[in-house]
């Protein structure tokens, strides 16, 4: 009998605790995500953190570099080296204190300017190994990033003499991690991810119109239609010399290490009819490193 009562209240215990640990784990659902949400400006190592969260008080924030908690809806701070930091917001919504975390990703600035209309910051770009040799009919290149893109600039020749603004293909292959063991349809080269398709509508790019491809045999498309993938920038055609800039997202894109590679591919009109191209085909065998690893400009 006081066998059988120890056994009774053993399983009557491990009962409890199994029952104690399924509600602590079921505590947690998709309802209990955070309702809060920022935005975040970057003036080089000083970012701007804005409340995004339409209701919200009494917001604080933490900057993940044992700085001291600033309370505010919109503050600035400033880091003295750059990173990848873990920000946590603070707020009551509705009545109810929540606590928001996410891995942020500081830099240096950047000279370019895709708003600008012009191409004048690019001469602002002087790291040698930001200064791309041309292939094919691409006559010269040249990168640099900050903490919210790889900016991309390209001059090309034409090969179809009355080619427009808007009647050539680009291929945009990224291996984001600059590794060769990761990878999806070219895991072989380490390519992660890929755009193809006409980015520009009217002289514009047409984000929405980029088929971004992650994958599987026969390049199947992601498709997530994320205006932020790929940034508009300036675009002219001189002559026979199309030249272009555009800003590939890291956030969207999940660069945070500190190189990536890339390579680039251009054709005339027609995906099937190979005599159009402007540049090879793309080999990812000589892509194009991005060593994201300067610490100011």
């Amino acid at each position: 009998m006081k066998y059988f009562k120890i056994l009774q209240l053993c399983i009557t215990a491990f009962l409890l605790l199994l029952f104690m640990s399924c509600s602590k784990e079921g505590s947690y659902n998709l309802e209990d995500t955070p309702p809060l949400d920022f935005r975040s400006y970057y003036n080089g190592l000083t970012v701007t953190f804005a409340n995004a969260t339409k209701g919200a008080t009494d917001i604080s924030w933490e900057f993940g570099d044992n700085s001291p908690v600033v309370p505010g809806d919109s503050v600035k701070h400033t880091y003295t080296a750059i990173g990848n930091y873990v920000i946590t917001m603070n707020g009551t919504f509705k009545g109810k204190s929540y606590i928001f975390h996410t891995v942020l990703r500081v830099d240096k600035p950047s000279v370019v300017n895709l708003d600008d209309g012009t191409f004048d910051d690019w001469k602002g770009v002087l790291y040698p190994d930001f200064l791309l040799s041309g292939k094919g009919a691409i006559d010269t290149a040249k990168v640099d990033y900050d903490a919210n893109y790889i900016y991309i600039y390209v001059e090309f020749d034409s090969i179809a003499e009355n080619a427009g603004l808007i009647d050539h293909i680009f291929g945009v292959y990224m291996d984001v991690d600059n590794t060769v063991s990761t990878g999806f349809s070219m895991k072989e080269m380490g390519v992660d991810y890929g755009c193809e398709g006409n980015l520009w509508d009217g002289g514009w790019f047409a984000p929405s119109k980029v088929d971004l491809v992650n994958g599987d045999p026969g390049w199947p498309f992601m498709g997530f239609d994320n205006e932020k993938a790929i940034k508009p920038g300036y675009i002219v055609k001189e002559g026979n010399t199309i030249k272009m800039e555009f800003g590939i997202s890291r956030e969207v894109f999940k660069i945070n290490s500190d190189a990536m590679s890339f390579s680039m591919s251009i054709m005339n009109s027609d995906w099937s009819d190979v005599g159009n191209l402007v540049t090879p085909l793309p080999d990812f065998s000589e892509r194009i490193p991005v060593k994201m690893n300067k610490s100011s400009k």
